[in-house]
Parts: structure tokens; sequence; C-alpha cells
């Protein structure tokens, strides 16, 4: 039959579009009906949905008056304290009306957690304070004592039980200037009514929390007349505001109607603006619901709304809160769908429930789809074991065509490249057991993405017991994580772990059942199918290792000999060392403490940054202003007395002392000779143009001294403290910076400034913190 009489009814016009409409046909059908089931959920949906959104304004209502009254509730101590303190200080007696203050004061604070602190002012510019610190309370008195300005202050416990004073020099501070005690003057108290003045929110330092201020004036018996204000702390209410659940994903918020928060929604990220309560203000990027309905309640007044941003509908109701100001207004919106949710419900289940046929009708044409694909998969992966097994083949040809296979003294680099690219590993490697069954022999290692062999490493009997166990077990050892195996811990942080590998392969090679070397193959993407090659590598190396051992045996004693008379001929060499002591220790007057442990000494490391280049000039520079600094800080050390200073590298370690006892003028003594040295490398690299920089670390903590070495020794250190100061410097987050760990932040914080750096980790230590010292105080 010829050529053109064949017919292939695939090919056929008419088929094809046969084809195409057994495929579109219930396409189109489906289609169809979910076009009507739509059309009738669309009008069931909008008719409910109305009804929704008057249920939803109701609720936002009720929601209102509940947050009114609470933030009535929160701040009602302001009124209640203020009427109390009217009728009781208003005695004859300042020294009463001052204790009386402080009992209030204690009281209101110990009952009422809202409450942040008290003040109290005459018209004489006197001037107290109360407030808590560290779970007691501290009673704060301003004086004025031979001309000094001072802040007196008296902590107590609950019961008003004397625990501890201490005075803060100041400069003249008069409350009678201060906004709370001015505006309580301009709004006099009017008969048989209190009347209060409200600050604005500010924030108060010493909680880290914004606070609002109320105060009142009165007059005494004798004339006097007194401000009376109460600190109430905000942050609660924001927490209130924040935790209330309005639908599903509503929020409230109070503003002033300058668009500034007051408490409630996002005020907690605002504290990342330092306390600045005129950025403090509603976000155009993220709040514009909260936005467009005060701006709405500035036109119209108080309300609901509804609000359409980015393609969604709000619910809004803005209402004004003259509690404490007659400038705040509590915001409220929720998304519309919370509220009609229960319509789209509905909606979707009519869907559903009419999809269900569609799917049961669609599944028997998905179930053909799915086995099309599924026979495409196997014949992919059939292609791809196929593959696998050219791959193979190839390598075991190559293995088996190389010259000279079983020549042990051949080195037969295929071995372990055709194992790494069976593998996919990143490193293969084979060890020959020597003779002496004491030690593991890398004969040959082979790191795949360096495309580098490497040899020579030994594995001891002694230090690595479970893997000579090993050794024995004829099957091949798949250990996933080798770091959290008994067996191979020790050869994950021996050899290993210099390329971070953990997933291990280790396979004996045994020669007539006793063991003469292993496989090792680090992280294997692919390990199926190994089984051939492994077992051809296996055996080939067992006859290479058992011949090589046995010439091993023969020329052992000679290369032993050999390398004895090697190092003979070194004993009378004179080992020369170079003390690197820039201040030594042994011009101290008391001579070199005794080796040993000592528990607590001051250390500091300056680390020079960026010194080291590969450009002549460069470099040239670099050498002669590390050399110039050298001096300059070698004089600064001295001049401050310090103990030692050795130069180790990029790095100078400057030692404050090294006794038994802590000697707190050593480390008064190096953190000040560190803030000279700052000064110093400053000025020097002010004017260059040098990427040269330097950091400095300080710790207080333990090491370890001792005299190293004869003819000439060297006194050395080294412990927690130099690791400890070692790692401030190096971390220090700028250039230029001197940062000190917690322990001596401790001994220093009395006579320097510091600012928190944060959390810090120490190995073997955990989480501590560090700080940036500035200057002395």
């Amino acid at each position: 039959m010829s050529s053109e009489e064949i017919v292939n009814p695939m090919s056929s016009p008419s088929n094809r579009r046969w084809q195409i409409a057994q495929f579109l046909a219930p396409i189109f059908g489906v289609v169809l009906v979910i076009g009507a089931i739509i059309l009738v959920s669309l009008h069931n949906y909008h008719s409910t949905r109305e009804g929704a959104i008057q249920l939803s304004r109701s609720l936002l209502n009720s929601e209102q008056r509940y947050i009114t009254q609470e933030v009535s509730n929160y701040l009602s101590p302001a009124r209640s304290s203020s009427v109390v303190a009217k009728d009781l200080l208003n005695g004859p007696d300042i020294d009463k009306d001052v204790i009386n203050f402080m009992l209030l004061g204690r009281s209101v604070l110990k009952n009422v957690p809202q409450v942040a602190s008290f003040y109290l002012a005459d018209d004489e510019g006197h001037f107290w304070m109360m407030a808590p610190r560290d779970g007691n309370y501290e009673e704060t008195t301003y004086k004025i004592e031979n001309g000094q300005h001072v802040f007196h202050h008296e902590v107590r416990d609950s019961e008003g039980r004397f625990v501890s004073e201490d005075d803060l020099k100041t400069d003249p501070y008069d409350p009678r200037g201060q906004n709370w005690y001015l505006g309580a003057l301009k709004k006099e108290q009017q008969p048989g009514k209190l009347s209060l003045f409200w600050r604005d929110p500010v924030p108060y330092l010493s909680t880290n929390q914004f606070i609002i201020t109320a105060s009142t004036t009165f007059k005494t018996i004798d004339g006097r007349r007194m401000v009376f204000a109460i600190n109430i702390a905000l942050n609660q209410l924001s927490h209130f505001v924040n935790s209330l659940k309005i639908g599903k994903n509503g929020q409230a918020v109070i503003v002033d109607v300058g668009g500034h928060i007051i408490a409630g929604h996002n005020m907690e990220a605002m504290r990342a603006a330092k306390f600045d309560t005129t950025k403090v203000k509603l976000d155009p990027a993220t709040q514009s619901v909260f936005i467009r309905a005060l701006n709405i309640f500035k036109i119209q007044g108080p309300g609901t709304g509804l609000v359409h941003i980015k393609d969604q509908n709000y619910v809004t109701i803005a209402s004004a809160m003259a509690l404490a100001k007659k400038s705040w207004v509590l915001l409220i919106n929720a998304p519309e769908s919370d509220f009609a949710n229960f319509a789209q419900i509905v909606q979707k289940q009519n869907i559903y429930f009419s999809l269900i046929v569609i799917v049961l009708s669609l599944l028997l044409a998905v179930g053909f789809i799915y086995q099309g694909r599924r026979v495409v998969f196997f014949q992919k992966r059939l292609k791809k074991g196929q593959k696998k097994i050219r791959e193979e083949s190839a390598g075991l040809l190559a293995i088996a065509n190389t010259p000279s296979l079983l020549n042990p003294e051949k080195e037969i680099p295929a071995m372990t490249e055709v194992l790494a690219e069976r593998a996919k590993a990143k490193r293969t490697s084979l060890w020959r057991l020597l003779p002496d069954g004491q030690r593991l022999l890398c004969e040959d290692m082979f790191d795949r993405a360096e495309d580098i062999h490497g040899s020579g490493i030994e594995l001891a009997k002694h230090s690595h017991p479970a893997l000579f166990e090993c050794l024995r077990d004829s099957q091949l050892i798949d250990v996933p994580n080798a770091e959290e195996d008994d067996r191979f811990r020790s050869v994950q942080r021996v050899v290993m772990r210099t390329i971070d590998s953990s997933h291990l392969l280790f396979v004996p090679i045994l020669d007539q059942h006793n063991p003469v070397g292993a496989i090792m193959i680090e992280d294997p993407e692919d390990h199926n199918m190994l089984e051939r090659t492994i077992a051809l590598v296996s055996s080939i190396e067992a006859v290479r290792f058992t011949e090589r051992n046995k010439r091993f045996n023969k020329n052992n004693y000679k290369e032993q000999k050999s390398f004895e008379e090697a190092s003979a001929s070194h004993e009378a060499n004179i080992l020369k060392i170079d003390k690197g002591f820039l201040l030594d220790p042994k011009d101290q007057e008391d001579g070199l403490p005794q080796d040993g442990l000592y528990p607590l000494v001051p250390l500091m490391v300056l680390e020079f940054v960026e010194s080291y280049t590969t450009q002549k000039d460069t470099a040239q520079r670099n050498l002669d202003l590390i050399n110039d600094l050298s001096k300059q800080i070698q004089n600064a050390a001295k001049d401050a007395g310090l103990f030692s200073m050795q130069v180790a590298g990029n790095r100078l370690n400057l030692l404050g002392s090294c006794s038994q006892e802590l000697d707190i003028g050593s480390v008064l003594r190096l953190a000040d000779a560190a803030v000279n040295i700052r000064e110093i490398c400053l000025n020097a690299l002010a004017g260059l143009s040098t990427r040269l920089m330097f950091r400095i670390g300080i710790d207080v903590g333990p090491v370890i001294a001792a005299q190293i070495g004869e003819n000439p020794s060297v006194f050395n250190v080294w412990g927690d403290a130099l690791s400890v100061a070692d790692l401030m410097a190096h971390n220090a987050p700028d250039g230029g910076q001197i940062q000190v760990s917690e322990q001596a932040y401790r001994l220093l914080r009395e006579y320097f400034l510091f600012r928190p750096r944060g959390d810090f980790y120490l190995p073997n230590k955990g989480i501590t913190r560090s700080y940036i010292m500035a200057g002395r105080r």
C-alpha cells in the first residue's frame, strides 16, 4: 500500500473539531450554570447587606458607649485624688501637709496602677514629688543647700519604712514656670466645683511611656496657694483600646482634633518616634480610614458614616470625649464585610451546593487528565533512571580503564571523583587503616566544589574509638547528622566541620572480613543506585590498602629513624621570642604576679580595622599612622598607670591590673585611658583620607596569668575576660566606639556615661547586655 493511501484518523480536521467540542461543551454548560447561580446569589446578597450595615452601626454605638465609660473610669483617679488633696493639704503647717501629700501619693500609687506620679508646689517655688521606684516609692523634695540646687530622694517601702536616700544635683528649678502649674492658675477653682487643667500627653522618661497630667490649685488656711498635679500613664489605656474586639477586624483609637494619637491603635509603634508627641499622629499610609473619619467629624460632627478606602467599605463612628479635654475624639472603624459576612456565607453556601453536581461531573475528566500526567511522570522517571545507569556505567568504565589500577604506589584520583559525581556529594575520601590498627590515614580526599584533591589527615583510635568500632561493620552506615551521632561526632568536628557538612555515608573496607580502611561520602544529594560503584571501589581499595600496608612495614623503621635524626639536628637551636609588649609588666615595681587564675581583671582590647591592604603605598601609610598612634597610646597607658600593654596582630591588649582582689581604681584608670585613647585616635584620623578605623572593648572578668617559655620567658594572660573584651571590640556597632560588658558597666556606671547597646550573645555564657561608653560624668 502506498503512503498516500494510509490515513491517520487523528489528523482529520473534523475529528479535531469533535475533540475540541468534547472539551469545550461541558465547560460552556458549567459556565452557564455558574452564571445563573451568581445572579441569584447577588440579589440575595444586596437585600441582606443593608440590614447588616444598620446592625453594625447599632453595635458600634454600643461599643462607643462602653469605651467612653471605661476611659472615664480610667481617668477618674485624677478628679477623686484632687478632691481629697484639696481638703487634706490645706493645713497651716506646711511640713504636715507634705507628710500627708506623701501618704496620699503612696496610697494611690499602691492601689491604682494607671497613676504614674504626683506633684505638689506652692507659690514660693517649693516642689515635692511622689513616684514609684523599683517596687518601692520615692519621695522627692527640691532643696537649696549651701548654694547648691538638689533633688533629695527618700525611698520607702509600701508600709512607709525608710529604705534609702540620695541627692541629685541639678540646675535651678522653679515649678511655677511649668505648664501644669500655670495651666492650673489660669483655670481657677469655681465655687462649688473642682476645675482641673489637663496637659497634653508628654513622654515620661523614667518609665518610658506617655502620661497626661491633671492639675488644680487651691489656697490653704494660712493663705498659701498650692498646686496639686497627678500624672496618669496612657500605656494601659492604649492596651485596653487595642484589646477591644470590634467585629473581626475592627479598630479603635483616641485622638485629638489635630490627629495626634492619645491612646489605642498603633500606639506601641509610635513609641519609636523618640517620644516626640508632635510626630505621634495618624499615619496616612496605614490609618487612612481613621483620618477620613476624623475629617468627617470636623465637618459634620459626631455620628456614624461609611468610608470607602482601597476598594473596601468601612463602617465608622466618631464621638467627642469631653472627659479630660474637649478636643479628644473617639474613632472606631470596622470593615463592612465583618458584619455583612453572614450574607456572603449564605451566598457562598448556595454556590457550593450548586457546584457539587458540577464537580462530580468534572471528576471523570480530571481523572483522565491526571492519568495522562502520571504516564508522563513515569516516562520522565524512567528516562532519569536510564541516565543514572549510563552515568554509573561510565564511572565504572573510567575506573576499570585506569592504568596500574591495583598498584598501591600509584595514586588513583578517579576513585573519589567518580564517587563524588555519582552521589553529588560535597566531598569524598578514602582512608587506610595503618598496620598498627590504631590510626586511619587519608589516602585521597576530593572536594567537588573546589575540584581539588588532598591527603595526609590522620584519625587516631584513642581520639575516635567509636569510629574504629564501626570499621568491622560490613554494611554502609548512613548518618543524616554526624554531630548528633555518638559514633561520628568527633569526626564531624575534626574533618567535616571544615566544609560545614553534616550528612555522612560511611563504608568500611574489608579484606577477608578484616578492616583495612573506609570510604567517607559527605553531604550526598543522591545516594541511590550507588551500591555497584561503592562495591567496586571497596574491592579495589581493599587490594591496594593490603599491599600498601605490607610495604609500609618494610620502610617504616627507616622513616622513623630519619625523623628522629632530623629532630635531633635542631635541638641546639635557640628559640627567640618577640615579647610584643609596648608596656612591659616586668617594669612594675612589685614584679610579676604569681602564675594562676585571677577572678576579676580589668582588660581592654583595641582593634584596628581595615589595617591590612595589598597596595604598597597604602600599606606604608597605614604602618606610619599605626606606629605614631601606638607611641601616643603607649604614653597614655603609662600616664594612666596601667599594668601592661601587649601587641597581638592588629589588636592591642591593655591590662588595668592583675591581682587576686578587684582593684576598682585600676578599673577606673583603664576606662579613663580608653576615653583618652579614643580621643587620640579620632584626632589622628580626623584629617586623613584613610579607611583605617579602630574599635575598643572592655570587660572585667577571670583570666589565667602565667610566665611562658624560658630564656626569655613571656608574661601572658588568656581567658574569659580577654575573649569577651575581644568580642566587645570586634562587634562594636561603629568604628571609634567603646563597647563594654555588663560586668564592666556595673563597676563604671557611677563615674561614666553610657547608653545601652542591647542584648549580646557570649559563647558558653548565653545572652547578656552590652553598653556604649560616652565619657566621664
